[in-house]
């Protein structure tokens, strides 16, 4: 059996969202764990069950998702988007073998509310409520927020597949200067393992000024940095090169870890 890695998508997908990274990652030998966080499943009254969900609730789901799985080996934890800071919190609870941050959200501390971040999340804003209300962006929204750097012909694909989000959690992560709870708080200094991080030039969620200061928090980080890609890294044109190359940076860690285990 290879390797554990835990997959934690992002905001308004789900598990099978990362049918493309796992696909690649299980054909080189590793064993992919990709859950749906709490009120994701696609279902009718799914905005309702979401919309009050903290990212409390998420990490905590998370922490007994991988207990349930008693893995014999330190897993890999990559998080996308809100599931990359939902990783960042998670390695600092269960120490695993290395943590992968593709187009992560901040933590608070970063101010992440860049105009373009603003731009993308106004219309949620701008709804009344909205920290109690599940939201979803309309279709145009998410091309041009999303999917931006996907081909324009899997873009109605890739929105089908898109559930609501929760308003709470949604709040938590952009307004951590509200949040007396500090919901979205990481404690970089228990984070020890190897961390991997991915930025984009064109990404317009999670800007590549913004990844960068999350990068900064940790010691044992390796950066790279796509100019022409946007947010959708786990099922772009560019995806096998990028999870190919993570592959690689991965595999002293496994050598080494393996000989430890001897």
């Amino acid at each position: 059996m290879g390797y554990p890695v835990v997959l934690v998508h992002g905001m308004w997908c789900t598990g099978a969202s990362w049918k493309r990274v796992a696909d690649i990652l299980t054909a080189r030998g590793y064993d992919c764990h990709a859950p749906s966080l709490p009120a994701h499943d696609d279902s009718t009254d799914q905005p309702l069950q979401v919309r009050r969900k903290s990212l409390r609730e998420y990490l905590d789901f998370l922490e007994r998702s991988i207990e349930a799985q008693h893995y014999e080996r330190a897993p890999i934890i990559v998080g996308h988007s809100m599931g990359g800071l939902l990783a960042q919190q998670l390695a600092a609870r269960v120490d695993p073998l290395a943590l992968v941050l593709l187009t992560p959200a901040a933590p608070a501390g970063i101010n992440a509310l860049t105009p373009a971040v603003v731009a993308a999340f106004a219309p949620w804003l701008c709804s009344g409520l909205f920290w109690r209300n599940a939201h979803k962006p309309g279709f145009a929204h998410a091309q041009r927020y999303a999917f931006n750097g996907v081909p324009a012909d899997r873009h109605r694909a890739l929105y089908e597949s898109l559930v609501h989000e929760s308003g709470r959690a949604s709040f938590e992560l952009g307004m951590w200067p509200l949040d007396l709870a500090r919901a979205s708080a990481v404690e970089a200094v228990k984070v020890r393992c190897p961390v991997y991080v991915v930025s984009c030039g064109k990404d317009r969620l999670t800007p590549a000024s913004v990844v960068r200061k999350v990068a900064r928090r940790y010691s044992q980080v390796t950066m790279r940095h796509y100019p022409e890609r946007g947010h959708w890294v786990i099922d772009d044109e560019e995806t096998d090169e990028m999870m190919h190359a993570i592959c690689g940076w991965l595999r002293p860690f496994e050598q080494r870890s393996a000989r430890a285990a001897r």
